[in-house]
């Protein structure tokens, strides 16, 4: 086989090195950490062909070192890798002096990612986010593989801006001026929540930063470079953020690692590409992990403020530190996920002819006012992070929608421009669109299959469903069939609950309560008109 030969995928998987090398590491370098086990080198040989087997089962008998007279050069076809935006410069020119032209480097929010992970939609190839404690935050469609377990690694430091050192997270919790980050998006910003835990008057301190964050407005949550910038400017004030951006935004700050423990960020590298797309890149892949094995990377990444296991810690630096627990830290994050995630739901309610009728024999209001003021009040009181829909239903034949039900505003988040707004007007103008019978099943249907196809995975998906009738479409589906369809829709991957509420007990309960079991919600009565209101916030409260 010539030399040119040799450079194929087969030979480049042949080539890595193996986690138990022969001899021991000479002075002039030290003993480096294992980066690709036999089990990745599986996975990756395994979309490479029987031959690419062979050669690996070879070269990890042999466990020896490559060769000097290896050719090293980037093969394969066209990748993308998506890597978190503090890393995502330092991967690019580390893949661009390897020669690796045909691998881009996309810098990816984490929740760019998440979302199509869940969803089973489109993917980069390879997926390098902060930290793999993301991945709980899901269930994704496809299990992504490990190529790497990390990359890099920066613990989470406390930095502050007067100029004086702060050792703990206690001196922290006791300035004035404590910033925070989001907790459910930077990783960073996590190290404060498990600080905090079991410490109530800590609790208590970041209460105004949740409420702050799940208001959705922009800023709530500032950034790291945010908050350092913030620190240099007002010279005062003390932040938690990875020393990975302290040393290139603020390195004249003071930081230390938090005697406590610290969060750590370790920087996966995670193969996202489904198991056919791996196949067609297996070359890329492998040469990729070749590049990420390199001396070069470990410089370049540590030059660029990452502590790496070949190059030890950047300068500046923060030296030794405690990891904190990492099941401490799943906790907490999943606890600060359930608290913060918002709220997506769509209303569905009833404008049949009976919504106009009096809430009560000598009342003035009717139960379509009452209804109207229950949900002006969750419009104007749910954080900004809630996206809210709003559907109106009666029944085609008889009623003023030109159909069973019509979409009176898109499902957005409260925090998009005017969106409190359109659902303000739109559910005070449904007092003129009152008329006719009530087509419940069909709509329910089609909400809920709406509600299925526009899933936010980061969020709490709903249809509330209100109505103070049964169904009288004489052209619909009966509850048999509606339940029937409700669960051919229904996707593991995208739970959608139906809540129920009856408007006084001339609701039909049995089939709110049959579509609710269905989906996985719930069904509740207001008896009262008047207790619309506290009945939709109790629906809302359950997670």
């Amino acid at each position: 086989m010539s030399d040119k030969a040799d450079t194929s995928t087969s030979k480049a998987l042949a080539i890595i090195e193996a986690d138990e090398p022969t001899g021991a590491a000479g002075a002039s370098e030290p003993p480096r950490e294992p980066r690709l086990t036999r089990e990745t080198i599986g996975v990756i040989a395994g979309a490479a062909g029987v031959l690419a087997v062979c050669l690996v089962a070879t070269a990890l008998v042999a466990g020896g070192e490559p060769s000097a007279g290896d050719d090293r050069t980037c093969l394969g076809p066209q990748m993308t890798v998506a890597v978190a935006p503090e890393a995502a410069t330092v991967v690019g020119n580390i893949l661009e002096a390897a020669g690796c032209g045909q691998i881009e480097v996309e810098a990816t929010k984490t929740d760019q990612v998440l979302k199509p992970m869940a969803l089973d939609g489109d993917l980069p190839d390879v997926w390098i986010p902060d930290s793999s404690l993301w991945l709980d935050r899901i269930e994704p469609a496809a299990e992504p593989v490990t190529l790497r377990a990390s990359m890099a690694s920066s613990p989470v430091v406390l930095v502050s801006g007067d100029g004086l050192t702060r050792t703990s997270y206690a001196e922290a919790f006791a300035e004035d001026d404590l910033l925070v980050g989001d907790p459910q998006r930077m990783m960073s910003a996590l190290g404060t929540a498990v600080a905090a835990e079991g410490k109530p008057q800590n609790e208590a301190r970041l209460e105004p930063y949740a409420e702050r964050i799940a208001s959705g407005e922009e800023g709530a949550g500032p950034t790291d470079p945010g908050r350092l910038a913030e620190l240099q400017t007002v010279m005062s004030g003390v932040t938690a953020t990875s020393e990975q951006q302290w040393s290139t935004y603020a390195p004249m700050l003071k930081a230390s690692a938090p005697k406590e423990g610290t969060v750590v960020l370790d920087y996966p590298v995670l193969i996202t590409a489904d198991s056919s797309r791996r196949n067609s890149i297996a070359a890329s892949i492998t040469s990729f992990a070749r590049v990420l094995d390199s001396g070069a990377a470990d410089t370049a990444l540590t030059q660029a403020g990452f502590r790496t296991s070949g190059a030890g810690k950047p300068a500046p630096n923060v030296g030794a530190y405690t990891r904190v627990d990492s099941a401490t830290v799943a906790r907490t994050a999943a606890e600060w996920s359930a608290r913060l995630r918002p709220t997506r739901a769509l209303a569905v309610m009833d404008v049949s002819g009976s919504m106009a009728w009096p809430a009560a024999p000598e009342s003035a209001a009717t139960r379509l006012q009452l209804t109207q003021e229950a949900a002006s009040e969750a419009v104007r009181t749910l954080p900004g992070s809630a996206a809210i829909g709003l559907w109106a239903f009666s029944e085609e034949t008889e009623g003023t929608l030109g159909g069973d039900h019509k979409v009176l505003v898109p499902t957005r988040r409260l925090a998009s421009e005017n969106q409190r707004a359109q659902l303000t007007e739109e559910i005070a103008g449904l007092t003129a669109r009152t008329g006719g019978g009530t087509s419940l099943h069909d709509t329910a249907l089609a909400a809920y299959q709406a509600a299925v196809a526009s899933y936010d995975p980061l969020a709490s998906n709903e249809v509330l469903l209100l109505t103070d009738g049964t169904n009288d479409d004489p052209d619909s589906m009966d509850v048999a069939e509606l339940v029937r369809q409700l669960e051919a829709v229904s996707d593991p991957q995208r739970p959608v609950r139906v809540l129920g509420i009856g408007i006084t007990a001339d609701a039909d309960l049995g089939a709110l309560q049959a579509i609710a079991d269905a989906t996985g919600g719930a069904a509740y009565v207001a008896e009262r008109p008047e207790d619309v209101g506290t009945v939709l916030r109790e629906a809302m409260e359950q997670r």
